[in-house]
């Protein structure tokens, strides 16, 4: 939830690279920067969940940004996460309270002499306090309760008075909580600047709180309410660290090539889908148009890719005779119908070329959401791209991969009511997509290929276990040359699966299954990175800048991963 009156709404980019601005500036370190919407420093995860912090990018305005890079930045410089994993409760809402107590610490640690990030913390908490309000969240005791503690516990360690605003909706509840916490709040401000000793008060207050909770209303009725607010909070109750290691994985089915220690905690949710189950029909058609539009300015990139994929794969494999035609050689199997059928003339066999494939190409396109700003271009080249090798019979599959949902999904809600194993391997649901397949055409798949445009379906990226999918799916194809394009803009990443198992996880495996491809000999692997090296992945790639993907210099680097497939012969 964020402010109001806005006039100046930022799409999710903006709003990460201002708020990665300020944290920079604040903490003086270079190396802050999102990746797939989640907050690194360097190679380590920041994870500061207190939901006033995250502003809703499509409503922010410039001093909402400020305050959540401001309220992130002093939470890296004065939070240790160790200390604070030592007092964190089990219960999901007296975690939503601790988090939020810890977050309202380390922002009274702002020097008095910085007057603007203190006017931007709290325009960023009172904007979010307004949401609570127009969210209805007040309409129950539970959320009227958790709105006083916030207010009545960062007044008391901001030393600040509680806003008028807000103030009218807190007094009739302020006084059962300053009854039930009692010096709990008094000891708050002295202790801001020992986070240990702060972190005791602020996990009693939670659990004080929690109890108090529980009495207001009946247990299944707080249930519930507990988990309606914190969805509406966006508050996810998982042990997140803000404090990444590197972690082994623990024993599971692995569905990879070569990568032992790569773990799936269920694959109830994954799907493999035809884009048709995704974009209705008008919605593809009105992609089309989109796309048509894009490539009608590309005449010269589709006359190079044409005549270039003509000198690459020139002739048919071999030929065959027809029999029963009406002129060509005799056919001495049909010599016998001169005697038995006088009037049958199709006693003739004729010599034709037999167009049979001679290779095929696979397309795997990252469909996260950061490549929203880059898919227009890169649909039009694969398009483009596909078209050529369907006039010369190369067999050609667009594939795209991203995940059910952020975050984890269903796949993470099972592991946290299954009791949150360590290390639990894959937490999210691939959902794998066939844009177009090797048995459609270009032709009529044209349609479905433009359905890359819908861009509600970008979300987080698996690459590993989808690269696995698509190399599978190329072997079954009988051709002597195969070529597999992995197109990505970034390393792989999904939230909740990376903050239980370690950033590297899904690194390291994307890294085994490129090298099982590379040395299967069976399919050449090649990687186009948007504005990102993938060598680390993938031996034969190139880096494009993406504001150039629909130029000459790109179709040649293509044509030139064509032009070694073409060469070599896989291994059937």
């Amino acid at each position: 939830m964020s402010g109001h009156d806005l006039t100046s709404p930022f799409d999710m980019e903006i709003a990460e690279d201002v708020t990665a601005a300020v944290v920079r500036a604040m903490t003086g370190e270079s190396d802050i920067r999102y990746r797939r919407h989640l907050l690194h420093a360097g190679r380590r995860a920041v994870a500061v969940r207190a939901p006033h912090v995250h502003p809703d990018s499509a409503t922010a305005d410039m001093e909402d940004l400020r305050g959540s890079g401001d309220g992130i930045a002093l939470r890296i410089m004065h939070s240790d996460s160790i200390v604070y994993r030592e007092h964190l409760p089990q219960d999901a809402f007296e975690e939503l309270l601790y988090e939020m107590l810890e977050q309202f610490r380390v922002e009274a640690l702002a020097p008095a002499s910085q007057t603007g990030t203190k006017s931007n913390l709290h325009h960023r908490f009172a904007d979010w306090s307004d949401g609570f309000i127009a969210e209805g969240l007040l309409e129950n005791d539970l959320g009227l309760l958790l709105f006083t503690v916030m207010h009545v516990c960062r007044s008391r360690i901001l030393g600040e008075p509680i806003e008028e605003r807000a103030n009218d909706h807190t007094e009739a509840t302020r006084a059962g909580i300053y009854q039930v916490l009692g010096p709990h709040l008094v000891d708050l401000r002295p202790n801001i600047r020992d986070q240990g000793a702060f972190a005791t008060i602020a996990a009693a207050i939670a659990k004080a709180i929690g109890e108090l909770a529980s009495s207001v209303t009946t247990t299944s009725t707080t249930g519930r309410l507990t988990s309606t607010i914190l969805a509406m909070l966006q508050f996810d109750s998982s042990d997140i660290m803000d404090d990444i290691s590197i972690l082994p994985a623990a024993a599971g089915a692995s569905r990879t090539l070569h990568s032992e220690d790569y773990a799936v905690f269920t694959v109830e949710y994954d799907r493999t889908v035809d884009v048709g189950d995704l974009v209705l029909p008008h919605g593809q058609s009105a992609t089309r148009l989109e796309l048509d539009a894009l490539i009608a300015e590309q005449g010269s990139i589709a006359s190079y890719l044409a005549r270039s994929v003509l000198t690459l794969f020139p002739a048919p494999l071999d030929s065959e005779w027809v029999s029963e035609q009406q002129q060509g050689r005799i056919d001495p199997r049909l010599l016998s119908r001169v005697v038995t059928s006088p009037g049958d003339d199709l006693i003739f066999r004729m010599e034709v070329d037999a167009f049979r494939p001679q290779a095929a190409v696979t397309f795997l396109i990252d469909c996260s959401g950061s490549m929203k700003a880059n898919i227009p271009q890169v649909a039009a080249l694969v398009d483009l791209m596909t078209r050529a090798l369907d006039q010369v019979d190369v067999v050609t599959e667009v594939l795209g991969f991203t995940t059910g949902s952020w975050n984890g999904g269903r796949a993470h809600k099972d592991w946290l009511t299954s009791g949150r194993a360590p290390h639990p391997g894959r937490l999210n649901e691939v959902c794998q997509i066939i844009f177009k397949s090797a048995t459609t055409s270009w032709r009529r798949a044209r349609r479905s290929i433009s359905a890359l445009l819908w861009t509600p379906m970008f979300r987080e990226g698996i690459d590993g276990e989808s690269l696995e999918w698509a190399y599978t799916r190329l072997l079954g194809i009988d051709v002597p040359h195969r070529a597999l394009i992995l197109i990505s803009d970034g390393s792989p990443m999904d939230g909740a699966t990376s903050l239980t198992n370690g950033e590297e996880f899904l690194d390291r495996h994307l890294t085994d299954v490129a090298a099982a491809i590379e040395s299967s000999g069976q399919v050449l692997l090649y990687g186009l990175g948007l504005g990102h090296d993938m060598s680390s992945y993938v031996r034969r790639s190139r880096i494009v800048d993406p504001q150039q993907i629909l130029t000459p210099g790109v179709a040649k680097t293509l044509i030139g991963f064509l032009a070694e497939a073409s060469m070599s012969t896989s291994v059937r």
